[in-house]
């Protein structure tokens, strides 16, 4: 059996958007282990975890684990980074538990950040999109416009589209925004952002539609620290899952969920002894959300509400003014479900490398009755879950923390997967037999913004054929206001394979499938439903 983990303290530093708040990355880990080791009984350590992404180009070093062990004056420990992703500081924490549960360590110290304020949002963005297959990054796609599609997918099973889906992302910014302006160490403290805000297209740019520049997290510093230790505390580890998806999304079974979240929640529960995790007291929720739409997918995919009730549980009917989130009957501070009460990553801040950790540490703050934000302090909080998404949803990790005292009782739970076997996959066949082929749309966005300075925008579609999906870009730029998101989806339309491989489409228009005439007659029906 493993030993049984707990964590003797935490320390985070405030989420920077200025850049200026730490010269190094040994100064970003060395403010949050000094303000972990404040807060701990433990002093001393048998392993240093470390947790970050990009040092080797937000930072131009390596073999980092090595040398922050040396500035922290640690030298002799045995240390080793952790990088999957911006799930990279929950990754660490996963490996350093497993160090004390095994035995083998009495005490861990996790750090994990990221100092990406050293380059321009730009670069940061082409930096990011290495995280993205290949084959996707070929026809243009960075990480929103992966989750742009997600998004699409998502929505169009709920039956949103269009000025909806943007009414929903906006309360969704709003209530990130209003939570991280309440809480000390966020990025966004101190700026709520009005609903109007999300409408004004002159600050509010286009990304990777549906997706915009308010639906995403900022480029920011910003650090944690965990200590866990086998030495008896007052919260312990009650369970921790982690799972893997594809790393193309050409290859998922399902477009409109993240399965590797429903895998790795699926593992947490059962190692927690939770059989159904939407009858826990107590529980509060740190979701990743490095993109608004991510928040109820996340909430859906976790098991914690069904995804119909998902959006109206985080931000209420779209029939009624935007209230206070902390108020809200089922995701604020005093309903059974708080959510994000920090502000989540839209808000707090995504310092990639460290988010996972942050959540983590939220989650133990809340149940410690010590959370930076007293208003969004939830009382009676036993069990603290955390949920971190590494690249385009492809390596999730989900961890419960618990009040050691807690008379929860542990469930009968059937055991998930969790043995796999090496499966080897062969090449695709040549793509060029796929020219002229008719294709269904599945999804399609508009990347407005890639890791290219200064392209244009990148029109492509995903596209199914038989049994195989192919990404495919639309062959002539489409008309001003052609929203071809929502016409293309369900489309009939005809691949072209060009002589240096790239991926074309076109919409049959000899079929009578005219976008100019479609979208006039969408705009006269809404009208039309406007004056009844």
């Amino acid at each position: 059996m493993p030993k049984e983990v707990y964590v003797a303290g935490v320390g985070l530093t405030k989420v920077d958007l200025t850049g200026r708040s730490f010269a190094t990355v040994f100064d970003l880990f060395g403010e949050a282990c000094q303000r972990a080791l404040q807060d701990s009984p433990v002093r001393s350590f048998d392993a240093l975890q470390i947790g970050i992404m990009g040092t080797e180009e937000f930072e131009n070093r390596a073999n980092i684990a090595a040398k922050v062990a040396d500035r922290l004056g640690l030298t002799g420990v045995p240390a080793i980074r952790s990088e999957t992703a911006s799930s990279s500081g929950a990754a660490a924490f996963h490996e350093a538990y497993y160090k004390v549960a095994s035995g083998e360590c009495e005490s861990v110290l996790v750090l994990a950040g990221e100092r990406m304020k050293t380059v321009t949002t730009q670069v940061a963005t082409t930096i990011m999109s290495k995280t993205v297959d290949p084959v996707e990054r070929r026809f243009g796609f960075t990480m929103p416009a992966l989750i742009a599609l997600v998004t699409q997918a998502w929505f169009r099973d709920r039956k949103l589209r269009g000025d909806r889906v943007a009414e929903i992302c906006s309360r969704l910014m709003v209530r990130a925004h209003a939570l991280g302006a309440e809480n000390p160490l966020a990025a966004f403290y101190g700026r709520p952002e009005p609903p109007e805000a999300y409408f004004d297209e002159a600050s509010n740019q286009p990304v990777a539609t549906p997706l915009t520049k308010k639906d995403c997290s900022p480029i920011c510093d910003g650090a944690a620290a965990v200590i866990l230790t086998a030495r008896p505390q007052a919260i312990r580890v009650a369970g921790l899952g982690s799972a893997t998806e594809t790393s193309s999304i050409l290859d998922r079974e399902e477009l409109g969920c993240l399965a590797a979240t429903r895998h790795a929640a699926e593992v947490a529960y059962w190692r927690a002894g939770i059989a159904n995790p939407r009858e826990l007291e107590g529980l509060v929720v740190e979701a990743h959300d490095a993109f608004n739409s991510l928040l109820p997918i996340s909430l859906a995919d976790l098991g914690l509400v069904d995804a119909d009730a998902a959006c109206e549980a985080l931000v209420g009917s779209l029939k009624a003014h935007p209230g206070d989130p902390l108020a809200h009957a089922i995701t604020g501070a005093r309903g059974p479900l708080p959510t994000n009460l920090s502000g989540g990553l839209k808000a707090r801040g995504h310092p990639v490398g460290g988010t996972g950790l942050f959540q983590i540490a939220e989650t133990f703050l809340q149940i410690s009755e010590r959370f930076p934000n007293p208003r969004a302090q939830v009382r009676g909080a036993r069990l603290g879950l955390a949920h971190s998404i590494g690249g385009p949803g492809n390596n999730v990790y989900v961890t419960l923390l618990e009040a050691t005292g807690s008379r929860r009782r542990r469930e009968r739970v059937a055991p998930p997967r969790i043995h796999f076997q090496p499966a080897v996959k062969s090449d695709d066949a040549d793509e060029a037999s796929l020219h002229g082929a008719r294709a269904v749309v599945e999804g399609a966005t508009s990347i407005h913004v890639t890791g290219s300075e200064g392209a244009e925008p990148v029109h492509v579609a995903l596209l199914r054929i038989g049994g195989r999906r192919v990404f495919a870009k639309l062959d002539h730029p489409p008309a001003e206001d052609e929203p071809l998101e929502d016409l293309l989806a369900g489309r009939r339309v005809r691949l072209l394979v060009k002589d240096d491989g790239g991926h074309y489409f076109q919409i049959p228009r000899e079929r009578g499938f005219d976008v100019g005439r479609i979208v006039k007659a969408i705009r006269q029906r809404v009208r039309g439903g406007e004056a009844a």
